[in-house]
């Protein structure tokens, strides 16, 4: 009877290692591919911010303002004659009297 509750109790906690050793590996399984998408995701997260710096840089340029300036806010630039520049008269250089 010794004999039989020994191998009971052996056969129990071999079953039970492996268990616990498969709920580990299917563990490891679900956070590997767990990863995978996270390094995919991570991907195209880098690649939508390349766009938008792309974006960020076209948006910048004087080319792209100026055509947005003249459709969205009908602006226009102004003839050379519509600008004047004030000018200050400089002041007459005098000796240093001692």
């Amino acid at each position: 009877m010794a004999g039989i509750s020994s191998v009971l109790v052996a056969i129990a906690a071999a079953a039970g290692l492996g268990l616990f050793y498969l709920s580990q590996s299917s563990h490891v399984a679900a956070t590997g591919y767990e990863i995978d998408a996270l390094h995919a995701r991570l991907a195209d997260l880098r690649r939508d911010q390349q766009q938008l710096i792309f974006q960020i840089g076209e948006a910048r340029s004087p080319a792209v303002i100026e055509r947005r300036a003249r459709a969205r806010l009908d602006l226009v630039p102004l003839p050379n004659e519509a600008t004047t520049f004030a000018t200050t008269p400089t002041p007459a250089l005098t000796e240093p009297t001692n």
